[in-house]
C-alpha cells in the first residue's frame, strides 16, 4: 500500500501580475526516485518510490492527489526534484487576485499531512516588501551563482572563519 508523503505549501498572489500568483509546494520524499507526475488545471496527481537505507532497508512507494482549491496553469509550471530529500513545485495559479486562497485544496477538511511552509510562506499585505527571490522556485532551480567572496567575508565577520585561516 502506497504511503502519503507530507506536503509543505505557501503561496504568492497578485491581481495585476500573474508571474507573481503562484504555489510553492514541497513534496517530502526522501531519496526520490522515478517520480510520475500528471498536472491538471483542477488536480496534481503524483507518485515516487525511494530506495532504502540505513535503518530501513525496504523500497517505499508513495502517492499523492490533490485537487486544487481553484484551477493552476499546469503548462506555466516548473518542478524538480532536489538535494535528495524533496520534490519541488512552482504552480501558476490560473485565476488573477490579491487574496490568497485560504487552503490548498478543494474540500474544507484538515489534511494531516499538508501543512503550511513558514519557510517560504510571506503574508499578503507584506508581498511586495518582500524579495523578490524569497522562497522562490529560482533559488531552487540553481538561478544565479553564489557569491564566494561576499560568503567569505561574512564568515570572517561573524566568526564562522578564523581569521587568517585558509581555506582548501
Amino acid at each position: 500500500m502506497p504511503l502519503t508523503p507530507e506536503v509543505l505549501w505557501a503561496q504568492r498572489s497578485s491581481d495585476s501580475d500573474s508571474s507573481k500568483n503562484y504555489l510553492l509546494v514541497t513534496i517530502a520524499i526522501p531519496d526520490c526516485e522515478a517520480p510520475q507526475l500528471k498536472l491538471e488545471p483542477g488536480y496534481l496527481e503524483f507518485s515516487a518510490k525511494n530506495k532504502g537505507h540505513v535503518g530501513d532497508e525496504a523500497s517505499h512507494q508513495y502517492h499523492l492527489h490533490i485537487d486544487f482549491f481553484k484551477e493552476v496553469v499546469p503548462e506555466k509550471s516548473l518542478h524538480k526534484v532536489e538535494n535528495g530529500l524533496s520534490y519541488f513545485f512552482k504552480i501558476y495559479k490560473k485565476d488573477l487576485g490579491a487574496e490568497y486562497w485560504p487552503r490548498l485544496t478543494k474540500e474544507k477538511v484538515k489534511y494531516t499531512n499538508i501543512k503550511t511552509d513558514f519557510n517560504k510562506w510571506v503574508d499578503e499585505d507584506e508581498q511586495e516588501a518582500a524579495p523578490a527571490d524569497a522562497g522562490d522556485f529560482g533559488d531552487l532551480m540553481g538561478g544565479g551563482t553564489p557569491d564566494l567572496e561576499a560568503l567569505k567575508a561574512q564568515l570572517g565577520q561573524t566568526g564562522g572563519l578564523d581569521q587568517g585561516e585558509d581555506e582548501e
